[in-house]
């Protein structure tokens, strides 16, 4: 991963809101926020960061997650969904992201 994508990921996850906006839940949310540790966030970050990047946003400038679909399955390989919507570039880009456990304190995700 070349340095600007670490900066821009870095600078994304930087930019995780701590206040909730007063507007209504994305279609299918069930909460605001995320279920996943800072390891894991910023982890997927990177992942989200280049998402938005192929949709013509090189520059994103916040996201909120929100909760698509509560964990389900045994304590280590549980898996859950969220929305987390980047603004940035004059646009909102919401990207779906699949999180699954891989043993007890691991986790992957998959970028829809």
């Amino acid at each position: 991963m070349t340095l600007s994508a670490r900066l821009s990921a870095a600078f994304l996850f930087s930019l995780l809101s701590s206040h909730v906006a007063a507007q209504s839940l994305p279609n299918g949310a069930l909460q605001v926020g995320t279920l996943s540790n800072q390891q894991l966030i910023q982890d997927a970050m990177l992942g989200v960061a280049a998402k938005v990047a192929t949709l013509g946003c090189q520059q994103p400038e916040s996201f909120q997650p929100y909760v698509l679909a509560m964990p389900q399955g045994s304590e280590g390989s549980r898996y859950w969904r969220e929305l987390w919507v980047v603004q940035g570039c004059n646009s909102e880009f919401p990207v779906e992201i699949r999180f699954s456990e891989a043993g007890l304190g691991a986790a992957n995700y998959t970028i829809e």
